[in-house]
């Protein structure tokens, strides 16, 4: 019974890698390098670069609902073949989303941003990467220094300023 079932679940975390990778646009890192060059942009565009920001976000809650149910199953096959693909789709695709400065600024995207990054802290918590999770933290910090009052959903479901939700990370990364 546990070969049929880790390998059904097996079967159900490759389609679900394989869904992820098919909706997941593929940008070269030419493309990544342009868009973190990019000005703060406006209409049209900054409509469709929410819309990605939103997407990414969606995106990061879904892996972390299969981070966390690969982790309760103590899946350690699982969680070897999703690590190296949510290592890949953070330092590629989310990275360049939120790399320029702007998006942690413009006021219709900033809340997007911040909590962008404390779920990329938190999939990093999950997989238990303290140097990545210290990295993003410090991103933080220096990205949202004066704006400790903005809130944020961290943790998940619920919510904190970016104040609270830095110390709430500080203390998850070590007891994660």
């Amino acid at each position: 019974m546990t070969n049929r079932r880790s390998f059904s679940s097996g079967w159900a975390l490759c389609a679900a890698l394989a869904l992820a990778l098919i909706a997941t646009p593929a940008i070269s890192k030419t493309e990544a390098q342009d868009r973190a060059k990019e000005a703060p942009l406006g209409g049209e565009a900054l409509a469709q670069r929410k819309q990605d920001l939103d997407r990414a976000l969606g995106d990061l809650g879904a892996f972390n609902k299969t981070l966390t149910s690969l982790i309760e199953r103590r899946d350690d096959n699982g969680l070897d073949a999703m690590e190296p693909f949510l290592l890949g789709y953070l330092g590629q695709h989310l990275d360049a989303l939120i790399r320029p400065e702007w998006t942690s600024n413009h006021p219709e995207v900033a809340a997007i941003d911040a909590n962008l990054r404390f779920m990329k802290a938190e999939l990093l918590i999950q997989l238990r990467r303290t140097r990545d999770v210290q990295r993003v933290l410090d991103d933080i910090r220096a990205r949202y220094e004066g704006r400790g009052q903005m809130l944020v959903d961290y943790p998940l479901g619920e919510q904190n300023t970016i104040a609270d939700a830095i110390e709430k990370l500080k203390n998850r990364k070590w007891n994660g």
